[in-house]
């Protein structure tokens, strides 16, 4: 493997704002998105980038504005408080109360930016000629505009339980929630045979910081294998998850999160799992019971020890697929392709410093030991919720809900008056009571 020169995530996030939100004297998007880009503009490999890093600004703009990756997922539960006046609405499933903040959350307006600047990047490359890109470059912002967009609809899916087509052959065509998954996840696929392991920095040099902060192979992978499993194709996830595993991949392995800073256009947090994030005390200890060493260094007891906060150590990035999720997929794929014992092992080896003794687990107890170590691993990623829809355990962590709740769409976002505009969606029955 070649010698890696790390960059700092700082310069990193620097160099992705700079190109598009920072400055007052620099365009906005909504002027970018109403502007025409002279003719012959994309000329060079850093110009085309410009187009790619629009992608993960939107994206940035989706899941951060109001804390919504939280909002979508462990706020919805109580799990995580997050420091804001709207928070006990998110928390007590009042989604359509008249809160602009709500409001915007029921909007996925943002999802579809990142969709929209992949599907530009991907136009631009169709017209490129050979000799303006390398062969590296031309594979990467091919994936990473793939990627993008396959991350941006499963979200989509995942939180309405629908979407809409925005790909120019079927526009404005309702999708279930089944149908928009597979979409996802061909183009997850194909982005998955085009992004490397590493990326480069601009000497040419693989660097764990620039591929930290960029769609990675190990991301798309880990992205590609949860959309299996969402759809039942648990031999493709097992395969994808298996391959990763192998041991001579193991330094190539790598996380994938959205760089900080500065954004004039949205209020994006600089840190945001800082204090505005907490876990009651009691729901620490039930969470990570005394013994389990994985909640030491993790959190940070207030004076009065009711709350923890998160000690975030990466302030400057939100870590969205980590790789330490690739053993979790694994063990759900083998447990559902009848390898229990696999399935178990893999468990064992993702529970590293827990309590409980998970090697003498029975098949009837997994689903529940799979889905406490997702909660504590992935805690603070947004997953909790889609986790719940996935394993089919809403009720049983809300009770307020009933079965015919569930059957109407409560477990999923309500969907806001523009969403629902010229398409043939309907509210989903629970929300418009």
């Amino acid at each position: 493997m070649k010698k890696k020169k790390l960059l700092t995530h700082w310069v990193v996030g620097v160099w992705a704002l700079a190109m598009l939100v920072s400055c007052e004297d620099m365009l906005t998007i909504d002027e970018l998105s109403d502007s025409t880009v002279e003719k012959g503009y994309y000329t060079s490999a850093q110009r085309v980038e410009q187009a790619v890093i629009g992608g993960y600004v939107d994206l940035r703009r989706a899941l951060l504005a109001n804390h919504a990756w939280l909002m979508y997922g462990e706020a919805r539960t109580g799990d995580l408080r997050v420091d804001r006046a709207f928070y006990p609405h998110v928390a007590g499933q009042v989604l359509t109360r008249n809160d602009r903040n709500l409001a915007q959350l029921a909007d996925w307006a943002y999802f579809y930016d990142v969709i929209k600047d992949a599907n530009q990047v991907l136009v631009i490359l169709d017209g490129l000629g050979a000799d303006v890109l390398f062969a590296y470059h031309g594979d990467l912002f091919k994936g990473e505009a793939l990627a993008l967009k396959s991350y941006a609809y499963f979200y989509v899916a995942r939180t309405w339980g629908l979407a809409v087509s925005a790909e120019q052959h079927d526009f404005g065509k309702a999708m279930n929630q089944a149908e928009a998954i597979t979409r996802a996840a061909t183009y997850a696929a194909e982005a998955r045979g085009l992004l490397p392991w590493l990326l480069l920095n601009d000497d040419q040099i693989e660097s764990a910081a620039v591929t930290a902060v960029r769609f990675n192979k190990t991301a798309v992978s880990n992205l590609l294998a949860q959309q299996y499993l969402w759809l039942g194709k648990n031999a493709e996830a097992y395969r994808i998850t298996a391959d990763m595993a192998v041991e001579h991949r193991a330094d190539s392995l790598a996380d994938f999160g959205l760089s900080m800073g500065r954004d004039d256009r949205t209020a994006v947090p600089a840190a945001p799992l800082n204090s505005e994030v907490s876990i009651p005390a009691d729901r620490l200890d039930a969470l990570y019971p005394e013994g389990d060493r994985r909640r030491e260094g993790l959190f940070r007891l207030s004076a009065d020890n009711k709350q923890a906060t998160f000690v975030n150590d990466a302030r400057d990035q939100l870590v969205l697929l980590p790789r330490k999720e690739l053993l979790l997929l694994l063990a759900e794929a083998a447990w559902k392709t009848d390898r229990f014992d696999e399935a178990k092992q893999r468990l064992v080896q993702a529970a590293a410093g827990a309590t409980e003794n998970y090697a003498e687990l029975t098949e009837s107890q997994f689903a529940d030991a799979l889905l406490t170590e997702r909660k504590r691993t992935l805690i603070g990623n947004g997953q909790l919720f889609f986790d719940l829809i996935r394993f089919n355990r809403v009720q049983v962590t809300i009770p307020a809900f009933t079965d015919a709740d569930i059957q109407g769409g409560a477990a999923y976002w309500p969907l806001s008056s523009r969403s629902l505009s010229d398409n043939g969606l309907d509210q989903h029955a629970y929300w418009r009571r």
